[in-house]
């Protein structure tokens, strides 16, 4: 014999039916909140973490360019103050050098310390010297050849 749920049956109580439906299905459920996608926070923070570190290299970098730079005008300066302290030696060396090469001092020196006379007129000779080899005389063009050749015939 086959018995037939009693779930959706009428009971009654004393005189009075009542019809007590119970209904599994409508049974209240917890409302469960969607779940956010971990996946997109993790793409969202590394989206921001790469920008972070990409303004990071860059501020770095522009950093160390500055700085490149800062020494760079430093080495300049130094170079600028130690060419204008070799100019400033070298005018006093140009200074010292025409005093020493005054002809009327160089003169007196030779008088007083070597006893240095001045020769006479009658003593002095001018001897014509010539160089060895000039540079013209090296320049050899054809037609001092041919004259050269046509001198050897006549």
């Amino acid at each position: 014999m086959v018995m037939a749920s009693n779930k959706n049956r009428y009971k009654t109580q004393g005189n009075v039916a009542y019809k007590v439906e119970v209904n599994e299905k409508n049974k209240v459920k917890k409302v469960e909140k969607p779940k956010k996608s971990t996946n997109k926070n993790i793409k969202v923070k590394l989206k921001v973490l790469r920008f972070i570190l990409f303004t990071f290299a860059l501020s770095i970098f522009t950093l160390s360019r500055f700085v490149l730079i800062y020494n760079m005008n430093t080495e300049l300066r130094e170079l600028k103050s130690q060419v204008a302290q070799v100019q400033k030696e070298n005018q006093n060396l140009q200074v010292s050098l025409a005093v020493k090469n005054n002809i009327k001092k160089i003169e007196g020196e030779a008088v007083k310390k070597y006893n240095m006379v001045n020769p006479k007129a009658e003593e002095v000779k001018y001897v014509d010297v010539k160089m060895l080899c000039s540079v013209e005389d090296k320049k050899v063009t054809a037609y001092k050849l041919f004259q050269k050749f046509v001198g050897f015939i006549h």
